[in-house]
């Protein structure tokens, strides 16, 4: 089937393995884009960017602006460190059997679908995706609901969608 896996180079197969049955075969294992995370690193950047113009402007005697932003500073950092680590631990799979989309940190959630229900499948690109390098996937089967509809943030999309044809229409599947 093709050429080896398409994988992140930072995810880590232990990491992924917990997802996947004994007999099934790892097709494609990345981690979703790290454009995830620009909102929460650019909220956090100008937050603390206003906090530090609020000590500048501020007389160091206006004690409660300058033990205030302390506070704010470290529940901004606080929020953004959840949301870096929250897309560490996030893992978009594709193996022969299924398609894989673990997320979260403290509280898991692993969405799957298998294969033989995909009837429909595609992708899409904003510009800011075309320029970062990734994409949306969405997957449509025989008119149930499917928790695992849309994915987003998948990066190499071009690669990824031609591994995942290469597991729904390879020349091993009946």
């Amino acid at each position: 089937m093709g050429a080896g896996p398409v994988t992140g180079s930072t995810v880590d197969p232990h990491a992924i393995r917990r997802y996947l049955l004994p007999t099934e075969v790892c097709a494609i294992a990345v981690r979703r884009h790290w454009a995830i995370i620009l909102r929460p690193l650019a909220t956090t950047a100008l937050g603390l960017a206003f906090l530090l113009v609020l000590l500048w402007y501020f007389p160091a005697e206006n004690l409660a602006v300058h033990y205030g932003v302390w506070p704010i500073g470290a529940g901004l950092l606080l929020w953004c460190s959840g949301h870096v680590l929250t897309w560490r631990n996030d893992y978009f799979i594709v193996t022969d059997k299924r398609i894989i989309l673990a997320t979260g940190l403290i509280a898991k959630r692993v969405n799957m679908m298998p294969l033989t229900k995909v009837t429909d499948m595609s992708y899409r690109r904003t510009p800011g995706g075309r320029i970062l390098g990734h994409g949306t996937f969405v997957m449509e089967s025989a008119g149930q609901d499917q928790p695992l509809k849309e994915v987003g943030f998948v990066p190499r999309p071009d690669a990824v969608y031609l591994k995942v044809c290469d597991q729904l229409f390879g020349p091993d599947v009946d």
